[in-house]
């Protein structure tokens, strides 16, 4: 009452009570504490009152009281119904969040624990744009990065290499991005990607993609 919220009480019918005695026998009944209790029930009944003769009605009445209590305008929830929400500000706050949500979430990924020969996908995405490939055609040039990403669908399986074009690539040799197997014909040598070569390429070809969607 003092917090301004309502009150509605549940109280055995004098029938019931009576009834409940002959049943149970006068221990049911208050005997210690009488002027207490009567108190107590001169208060209960200056407010809301159902009285009830059996426990089903006990949930009908909350179910009813509580019914009409949310049709009654001058209460008020969690959220004060007399305060009025900016939803301008509400909006801004929205977005600033989601933002930040998304810079954490791309610095959680730029950092990540994830190595490549013991290096972060960006130290060797660096050291491979700073290395640059010499093609069979001598007027090409290219870093190992955009070689990797232009022509490393050719190492997921195993291809083949003469001589030239393996000291030409000998750096994602060192970088363990490509691994050779035994030379059994000795004509050729058999390449593929290593585990973390191709795991590299994935993230690269990835990487290239978020480009051209965002672009």
């Amino acid at each position: 009452m003092s917090i301004n919220k309502p009150l509605f009480a549940i109280v055995i019918s004098e029938e019931a009570l009576e009834k409940k005695v002959k049943e149970n026998g006068s221990s049911v009944i208050e005997k210690e504490n009488v002027k207490e209790l009567k108190l107590f029930k001169e208060l209960v009944l200056k407010n809301l009152v159902r009285f009830y003769d059996d426990k089903k009605d006990i949930k009908i009445s909350i179910h009813e009281t509580l019914s009409d209590f949310a049709y009654r305008k001058e209460l008020k929830g969690w959220i004060r119904g007399d305060n009025n929400i900016n939803t301008a500000v509400l909006a801004e706050e929205i977005a600033r969040l989601t933002k930040e949500n998304s810079e954490l979430r791309n610095s959680i990924t730029e950092n990540s624990n994830v190595l490549y020969s013991n290096l972060t996908y960006r130290e060797l995405k660096e050291l491979l744009e700073k290395s640059k490939y010499r093609g069979l055609d001598s007027n090409i040039f290219k870093n190992l990065f955009e070689y990797i990403v232009e022509y490393g669908h050719f190492y997921v399986e195993t291809t083949y290499m003469g001589k030239d074009e393996l000291i030409s690539l000998n750096e994602l040799f060192v970088y363990k991005i490509l691994e050779k197997s035994p030379d059994i014909l000795g004509l050729s040598q058999p390449v593929k990607f290593s585990g973390d070569g191709h795991n590299f390429y994935l993230k690269a070809l990835s990487e290239k993609k978020q480009k051209v969607d965002c672009c």
